[in-house]
């Protein structure tokens, strides 16, 4: 057996076509069509490779990425779409994607991108991200500063690491409204939401975390 994959599509022809395919090459496959099911079995199942629609019913294929991401899942993941162009690549593989594969494809090629996968030594993700006093606990998804624990929303944490992971980086309001929920989350909302986290970062004694770059976007302060 050469691993277990987890093939979210929820076109049920093309999922039964994957799945025959890789249960021919010898892998345990399981299928799902919607992404509330791929994220449930995701956190609950350890998989070594994950395969996303992009346009999946109900939570999209990006927002399961990224949420299993948060979460600390750190199976390689590869995005099999019909969105092709390069904004729509670069969007998936900044979510967290090792591979990005455009429909129609050949199922052999689609099978040695996996074995190729499958073949990368585990990175594992780090379970706290730091910026002074303030530590961010992606495995229990609360943040501390001093030890002491701040009163984050689930939006809030997913907003600080996205900081905190690349401390060196100016994000666009655009960057961070896909990162938030992308068509699902009004623009104004990264301005609201920024403000926010501020504000509780600030009462917590951390102040100035993030700093606005005029013309830019946003970055950490420091």
């Amino acid at each position: 057996m050469n691993g277990s994959i987890l093939v979210a599509e929820d076109d049920d022809l093309l999922r039964a076509f994957i799945l025959a395919g890789l249960k021919q090459d010898t892998f345990l496959a399981y299928g799902v069509s919607n992404g509330e099911e791929a994220l449930q079995l995701a956190l609950t199942r350890d998989f070594d490779l994950l395969v996303l629609d992009r346009n999946l019913p109900g939570l999209d294929g990006l927002s399961v990425l990224k949420m299993l991401r948060l979460r600390g899942v750190i199976a390689p993941a590869m995005f099999l779409t019909a969105l092709g162009a390069t904004g729509d690549r670069v969007q998936g593989l900044d979510s967290g994607a090792d591979d990005y594969m455009t429909k129609p494809f050949a199922i052999e090629e689609f099978l040695a991108r996996a074995r190729a996968l499958l073949r990368r030594p585990k990175q594992p993700l780090p379970r706290t991200l730091s910026f002074g006093r303030l530590v961010l606990d992606l495995t229990r998804h609360e943040a501390l500063v001093d030890g002491h624990g701040i009163d984050l929303t689930a939006q809030d944490i997913v907003l600080l690491s996205v900081f905190l992971k690349a401390p060196a980086r100016v994000f666009s309001r655009e960057s961070l409204l896909d990162q938030m929920g992308g068509d699902e989350i009004a623009p104004a909302a990264v301005e609201h939401a920024i403000s926010r986290l501020r504000r509780k970062l600030d009462a917590a004694g951390v102040r100035d975390v993030i700093k606005t770059v005029r013309g830019a976007g946003y970055r950490l302060n420091g």
